[in-house]
């Protein structure tokens, strides 16, 4: 997963984007004028001789570098972008009002000049009601609109996770963190010190119904959030860490805090309830260790009474799921028959007669045209594999990066019925600024639907999968000298319908 990293050191630093053990270190310093932010990333020169490998993604990169730094850093200003030479001028956007970011603008930078001579003035005529009656209006004006910023929309926080239906029956949703700065003075020195941020979780059901936006807790500091995450449901709560624990009720969407456990649970040390780090869903229940792992506890779900339990370690919160984790190549009809989605060249070589293949085979993250293909298969004796007698394209159509979704990495894509059918994904457009489109496909080969998710194919976060409503979450397309709104889609798997929710909140 790509990151933006910023480094400060007084009015400079520097600015790295990573990949993996990969990343590219750039430079970045105050600038003058109306331009706040110098950020430089390299030339294409540079990148040939130190960076090859990121080449034909540099504008992407270019793109995502400044947006994040416009987000974490000034969130008022646009993005002016030299691609050949690699530097990002950040500007003052204009009309920013009280969203101005930590740097004074000019139009402050003014209101403050005014302010002394009007202080010189008065000292100079030592002169009464008037003036001083002038000052404290332009006081209370420069208080209120120059040296407080005020809250931008808020942001995705880390992950979202999905989780289903509850008893009683609820929908399922998509619980997402948000975090928005909380208003605070400007930041002259660029470093943060006056900056909190307040947390939220917002529930998206699946049914399409308008998603419910819960308020958590505020004056949290930066450092103070980034450890947060969502831990799951356990059919009525959903349960999280936002700088403390918590869980959201699914009935009335009211605020669970631990507390509320504490009073379930009056025999029980409060320490229970303190340490996060210990807590999880496990088989539907939230499951509770102590530090040492010595003792755990398992959480009713109607109750909130805790009852003692074998401790349940999981590292399941570590397991970072990447888009194409649910993607593969092909399907297995029947055990003799496989409906694949592979590119001229494949064919040709390593999916071509005579050659073997498995039962899942994972897509390959390569952005190629593919055409959905028929082949015959002769089954290994051991049925683990499968020799491909013939194979040929269906029909003329041509889809590019185009992939079969699965639930997990290692199932086979997903079934359909009425009539028996697969879900495929693809790229609308060759380019850097294709959309991300969704298909269902029945085994002969034909495309039932079709539909457009808005959502820029090359900025997908992740896809969490299901039989009835499958989500998308990710940003739309990008747009010059603008953030790109991150969205959660929902396509329903049997009509196609398309449901999107912002998260900006």
């Amino acid at each position: 997963m790509a990151r933006v990293t910023i480094i400060e050191n007084g009015r400079d630093g520097r600015v790295e984007y990573g990949e993996g053990l990969r990343s590219i270190s750039g430079y970045w310093e105050f600038g003058g004028n109306d331009v706040v932010v110098i950020v430089s990333m390299g030339s294409r020169e540079d990148w040939q001789r130190s960076h090859a490998w990121a080449l034909d993604k540099r504008a992407d990169i270019l793109r995502l570098v400044g947006d994040e730094v416009i987000r974490q850093r000034a969130p008022s200003c646009k993005a002016d972008i030299d691609e050949e030479r690699g530097d990002i001028l950040l500007r003052q956007g204009g009309g920013g009002g009280s969203r101005a970011p930590a740097l004074a603008t000019r139009n402050q930078a003014k209101a403050v000049a005014f302010v002394h001579k009007l202080r010189d003035l008065r000292e100079m005529l030592a002169t009464g009601l008037v003036i001083l009656a002038l000052i404290a209006g332009v006081v209370f004006w420069l208080g209120q609109k120059a040296l407080t910023v005020s809250p931008v929309s808020g942001i995705p926080l880390n992950d979202s996770v999905r989780f289903d239906a509850g008893d009683p029956p609820s929908p399922g949703g998509i619980a997402t963190l948000i975090q928005t700065t909380d208003p605070h003075m400007v930041e002259i020195s660029g470093r943060g010190g006056n900056t909190t941020t307040s947390l939220s979780i917002l529930i998206t059901p699946l049914d399409g119904s308008t998603p419910r936006l819960v308020p958590v807790v505020s004056r949290v500091s930066p450092s103070g959030s980034q450890l947060s995450r969502i831990m799951g449901s356990d059919g009525r709560t959903v349960w999280f860490d936002a700088a403390g624990f918590y869980g959201v009720r699914l009935d009335d969407f009211s605020l669970v805090t631990p507390e509320n456990l504490r009073a379930a649970n009056p025999d029980l040390n409060p320490s229970w309830w303190e340490d996060q780090r210990g807590m999880d869903i496990v088989a539907g229940k939230l499951h509770i260790m102590n530090a040492d792992r010595s003792g755990a506890l398992d959480v009713d779900p109607y109750t909130w009474k805790a009852t003692p339990t074998t401790p349940k370690p999981s590292n399941a919160r570590f397991d970072r799921r990447e888009p194409a984790d649910y993607l593969a190549a092909g399907i297995l009809v029947t055990p003799n028959a496989w409906l694949g989605l592979h590119g001229a060249a494949e064919r040709a070589s390593s999916v071509k007669p005579g050659q073997w293949i498995r039962p899942v085979e994972s897509a390959r993250e390569e952005r190629v045209a593919r055409q959905l293909s028929n082949a015959v298969l002769e089954p290994a004796s051991d049925g683990s594999h499968f020799r491909i007698r013939s194979i040929a394209p269906v029909g003329e159509t041509e889809y590019f990066e185009a992939a079969f979704l699965r639930m997990d990495r290692k199932s086979e894509p997903m079934r359909l019925k009425d009539p028996d059918s697969a879900l495929m994904i693809q790229t609308s457009e060759a380019g850097r600024d294709g959309r991300l489109v969704v298909s269902r496909v029945d085994f002969q080969g034909q495309v039932l639907w079709k539909v457009d998710t808005g959502l820029h194919r090359f900025s997908l976060k992740q896809i969490l999968p299901g039989t009835e409503v499958i989500a998308f979450v990710g940003t739309r397309p990008p747009v010059p000298d603008e953030l790109s709104e991150p969205l959660i889609v929902l396509v329903d798997t049997q009509t196609g319908k398309v449901t999107s929710h912002t998260l900006w909140r």
